[in-house]
């Protein structure tokens, strides 16, 4: 062991493997009937910190597709060197166990090129499995291959052509009293669970099934859509505070927040336009990127359409994008889109 850490260092460090370790267990224990069977594996650095005196990545892992999980398909939990979050996701192994012999190394890399294609199938294939993994990109995941960053058709095919060191990754972060809850990690690992059933360590072909979410899990969900539009809302609200001050209109009034007041109103915010006068703002949030055709598609109540022919003057909706990196919006003409009915109220 490298004695460029303490012993209090070395002890706080083996308690978070520990920790991983049992998130990793808990998880392949809960969905091994459904999805698995998965085997467990954590982070095996001794000593927390590099030669460079910086902080080792940590992980845990549920996996199965092959005996190594270099070359599986996994369900990972990984802390970052200095993030303050938890990568939860799909991965597939970076196919890189140096101690291999030429013989073992190509047996598990056609290993993993079959995972690749048999997930890849499903997903072009099966169209429940389809929507279901789309789904997961409005809830915060991003979809990674060799460290580039994809859109959701761009990873179906690269994992196809190349599924090592491909992942599908949310950022988890800790609530106000530093603490991610089991029932918030429960969210995410229910979102991708899933395409586990797409994965076979044998040459049959999996039967693929879409396990239903939990009422907590629905409620997680919930949860987590309204803080993706809240933090649209939030950002919109801070671009209409800088505009008015640029304008010079020094009026503590405006913008307001109204959205956190009631739904009623049928729009978030009321700020102003150039000429002073009022404008009401609709915010339609997503963690997509503007270039994701996935982005381009959002809902709108009748309520809040009813609102908007009512006052087509006033009335602004602004499409923000990438909330959680790096956020941008456009404004949506509403005359110019394309409208399906989605529902219908019934009273007996």
């Amino acid at each position: 062991m490298s004695s460029n850490s303490t012993e209090e260092e070395r002890i706080q460090f083996k308690a978070i493997k520990n920790k991983l370790k049992g998130i990793a267990n808990f998880f392949a224990d809960k969905y091994n009937l459904e999805y698995g069977p998965f085997k467990t594996n954590v982070s095996p650095e001794a000593n927390p910190m590099t030669r460079g005196n910086t902080l080792n990545h940590t992980w845990s892992t549920l996996f199965k597709g092959s005996t190594n999980k270099q070359y599986a398909a996994q369900i990972s939990f990984v802390m970052h060197k200095k993030e303050p979050y938890l990568d939860v996701g799909f991965y597939f192994g970076r196919s890189s166990a140096h101690s291999l012999d030429d013989k073992q190394r190509a047996e598990f890399e056609s290993q993993l090129s079959n995972l690749g294609n048999s997930l890849s199938d499903t997903l072009v294939n099966n169209k429940e499995f389809q929507m279901k993994y789309h789904s997961l990109f409005d809830v915060g995941f991003t979809a990674y291959s060799n460290n580039d960053k994809l859109k959701p058709d761009e990873w179906i095919s690269a994992i196809q052509q190349s599924p090592e060191n491909s992942q599908i990754v949310a950022k988890v972060y800790s609530n106000d009293f530093g603490v991610i809850e089991k029932s918030t990690l429960g969210f995410y690992v229910s979102q991708i669970a899933f395409l586990m059933s797409a994965i076979s360590d044998t040459n049959s072909k999996s039967v693929p099934i879409i396990k239903p979410l939990t009422p907590g899990e629905s409620a997680k969900k919930a949860e987590r859509l309204a803080e993706i539009g809240n933090k649209g809302e939030s950002f919109i609200m801070a671009n209409e505070r800088s505009k008015l001050e640029t304008l010079g209109f020094e009026n503590s009034d405006y913008p307001k927040h109204v959205a956190l007041e009631s739904t009623a109103y049928g729009y978030d915010i009321i700020s102003l336009n150039d000429n002073k006068e009022e404008i009401f703002i609709e915010v339609k949030t997503t963690t997509r990127s503007i270039e994701d055709r996935g982005s381009k598609q959002f809902f709108m109540s009748s309520h809040e359409h009813k609102v908007y022919k009512l006052n087509k003057s006033k009335y602004r909706l602004y499409r923000v994008y990438d909330v959680e990196n790096t956020p941008s919006f456009e404004e949506i003409d509403l005359k110019n889109i394309e409208r399906e009915a989605d529902g219908y109220i019934c009273k007996y």
